[in-house]
């Protein structure tokens, strides 16, 4: 993939585009530009106090301004500026009355915590009450309450319609994002895929990198659904859409290349092995390529089709065949020969997409007959949900229990050490640090004081070289890069963070003393608290690993039965075979959270990872399925083919039931054909060679599901 030299900002250097034109950066752009607006824009109009407080709503509100539908945007900022306008009055009234401040702090505490039911979007509106609980403690004494109220609430309003209103202007531009970020975590993907082939690779650690890279695509995947496949059906709205769609079956045909990887890592050839690796890494630079096109404005991706690699894999596989003419052909050579054609689709794949991108492309063609509004995951604010928490068994209303009283707790510490810490700031660490997780309570802490302490050294120097009218700048700066890395990475958010509340401190009280060292002592404390209560009522994840185990091969078994027909509904084949990625990405997350637990077995997580790479494999092998219809039906037998793939779909299913099914497997094809060479490139030694290997594959999901419910 080349970016056309005679268009637009072909000048802007690969590295610094592909870091620049980044959805959560561009997000974060605009939460300062609207920050700046409410703050500098006030200031000539109504006075530096009455803007620095309007600003304070407009920062509240800024927390929940993340990418998505404007709908929910919408929500969202009403219920923030809604919740935190009471909030704020709440806290002004009890400020100095400690027992009603602390009655506030335990109340907020609560709710922000039950109210993470409703999902990660739930987070930022918890962040936003901390916020109001921080500047409470330090309320200006220059207005009235009523007045203090309806300024804060001011300034929320103004932020939120500037952030609605450049939404909606860039609706297209953050579709187009929101594509691109999915397109780059595919190249990642397909990065990591690489390595499988590297006779010096260690196989474990390759199928597990691998597997995170198609857990984090699986999840800007579905963030694209969400926003792309919503709204009218306009014509650059259906391009992302035929986008979508062509970068999906561009994903299931790559994934059919690692099929036969096993046979693949056994064979002598490792020359072809680098050759596929060589191969697959200039597909995943290519992808990288079409991801910064796409987002950079003048730049038109042209395609690459790699035609010198392919003809050479070609010939050498050819070489191979005429080396084994007149006898046995063995399987590691169908192996090869499948994957390099399997390599040959993905390319032509990737030109599909190219043209889906091109704006010249005829969407309405590319798109197919089903309903995408399946594919998006619905978001909620039912109050069921809520009541639904209501017991000490759920894993929500323990956090909520243990987040109260740790906050609860840091405001009678802070009563007891008033000299020494800042209520507000304490508060504010202990709640952002603390999640339902424990694994992510403990990086969240150790990320926090890091970037904690950085930020107060970064903040010093500042304060030295700068005057103090310039602080503004970069405290803009850093309420963006907060914003911005907030998902992406959490040590860049505390270091902003950091800064940015230690100079608007100074920017409003420039005499105060030592406030970067009380600054990191708050810190310490608050992550300490949060850390410690983590033991309190945990909800340990090792307790929902059976349920997820449980769906993984649940969700296989729906897939599996519709991979094996070669006449299937699309709408449904693409809806199961969602499902089945997104329950081993669930699955996978939570296996990588449970490393940092403590009660965990060791063995166990042996256990769950050869699970996630025996499934990754099982899937790689029902994808492989669809390849070898689209461009070998006509080779096949009908009626042998169908019987054979009703046997391998009674046979996927029962060894892929739960344990207490009453279904007894019928005379399994892999039994049948042990010892039996299976190499050839006749369509229906192909088509046995893959069913055999797919129920094989199935066995050994099924077994190892049930012994990590065993293990756990």
């Amino acid at each position: 993939m080349r970016t056309n030299p005679e268009s637009g900002l072909f000048t802007i250097p690969r590295r610094l585009g592909l870091g620049l034109f980044r959805l959560h950066i561009e997000n974060g752009i605009f939460v300062a530009l609207g920050m700046a607006m409410v703050a500098i824009g006030g200031a000539p109009l109504f006075g530096r106090g009455v803007a620095v407080l309007a600003a304070t709503g407009a920062l509240c509100a800024s927390v929940v301004d993340l990418p998505g539908q404007i709908a929910i945007k919408a929500r969202m900022f009403a219920l923030a500026i809604g919740g935190t306008t009471v909030l704020t009055l709440a806290t002004l009234l009890a400020h100095g009355t400690p027992w009603a401040m602390l009655s506030v702090v335990a109340a907020m505490s609560f709710v922000t915590g039950l109210i993470t039911a409703y999902g990660k979007r739930a987070l930022g509106l918890g962040v936003a009450a901390v916020l109001v609980i921080l500047f409470g403690f330090d309320p200006s004494g220059s207005t009235s309450i009523a007045a203090h109220t309806a300024i804060f609430a001011a300034g929320g309003l103004v932020y939120a319609a500037f952030a609605l209103l450049s939404a909606v202007l860039l609706d297209d531009r953050n579709r187009r994002l929101l594509l691109g970020e999915a397109i780059r975590a595919f190249g990642g993907y397909v990065a990591a895929k690489a390595e499988l082939y590297d006779p010096k690779a260690r196989p474990r650690l390759a199928l597990q990198s691998l597997i995170e890279a198609h857990e984090s695509f699986v999840e800007r995947l579905q963030a694209a659904r969400d926003t792309i496949f919503t709204g009218e059906r306009t014509a650059s709205r259906m391009r992302w859409m035929a986008a979508l769609v062509a970068l999906l079956d561009c994903f299931d045909t790559i994934l059919s290349s690692d099929a036969d990887i096993e046979t693949l890592r056994q064979s002598a050839h490792h020359h072809l092995l680098r050759r596929f690796g060589a191969l697959t890494s200039d597909i995943a630079a290519d992808i990288q390529e079409l991801a910064l096109a796409l987002v950079t404005p003048g730049i038109d991706p042209v395609f690459n089709g790699h035609d010198s690699q392919l003809h050479a894999i070609a010939g050498e596989v050819l070489r191979l065949e005429r080396a084994h003419a007149g006898e046995d052909e063995p399987v590691e050579l169908s192996a090869l020969r499948s994957t390099a054609n399997k390599l040959a689709q993905t390319i032509a794949r990737v030109k599909r997409l190219t043209d889906a991108v091109n704006a010249r492309a005829d969407a309405r063609a590319l798109l197919p007959n089903i309903d995408f509004g399946a594919f998006i995951l619905r978001e909620t604010m039912n109050p069921k949900v809520l009541t639904a928490q209501l017991s000490l068994s759920s894993p929500v209303m323990r956090y909520a229990i243990r987040l109260t009283l740790a906050m609860s707790c840091g405001y009678l510490i802070t009563l007891a050490l008033p000299d020494t810490l800042h209520g507000g700031w304490v508060l504010l660490t202990t709640m952002l640090i603390m999640r339902a997780s424990y694994s992510m309570t403990k990086q969240r802490r150790n990320d926090r004081i890091v970037g904690t302490v950085i930020g107060c050294i970064i903040a010093a120097g500042l304060v030295h070289v700068m005057p103090l009218d310039w602080l503004i700048v970069p405290i803009l700066i850093t309420i963006g890069s907060a914003h911005a890395f907030a998902n992406a990475d959490y040590r860049v958010t505390a270091l902003s963070a950091s800064i940015t509340a230690l100079l608007a401190v100074h920017f409003l009280a420039p005499d105060i003393q030592g406030l970067f060292f009380a600054r990191i002592f708050d810190t310490l404390i608050g992550a300490g608290l949060a850390w410690l209560f983590s033991f309190l009522l945990p909800s340990w994840e090792w307790r929902n690993v059976g349920k997820l185990v449980a769906a993984v091969v649940s969700a296989d078994r729906r897939y599996a039965d519709l991979a094996l027909m070669r006449s299937r509904d699309d709408h449904t084949y693409r809806l199961m075979r969602k499902r089945a990625h997104d329950a081993a990405a669930n699955l996978s997350a939570t296996v990588r959270r449970l490393v940092d637990e403590p009660q965990i077995d060791r063995r166990a997580l042996v256990v769950l990872n050869d699970l996630l790479g025996a499934n990754y494999l099982l899937a790689s092998d029902l994808a492989s399925m669809r390849v070898l219809f689209r461009l070998r039906a006509k080779e096949l037998d009908p009626a042998v083919t169908e019987t054979s793939l009703a046997m391998a779909r009674a046979n996927v299913a029962a060894v892929l039931s739960a344990p207490e099914a009453t279904e007894k497997p019928l005379a399994r094809l892999s039994r049948r054909t042990r010892g039996e060479n299976l190499g050839g490139a006749n369509a229906m030694v192909s088509l046995r060679r893959r069913l055999v290997h797919i129920e094989r594959a199935a066995e050994r999901v099924g077994a190892l599901a049930a012994k990590a419910i065993a293990e756990i």
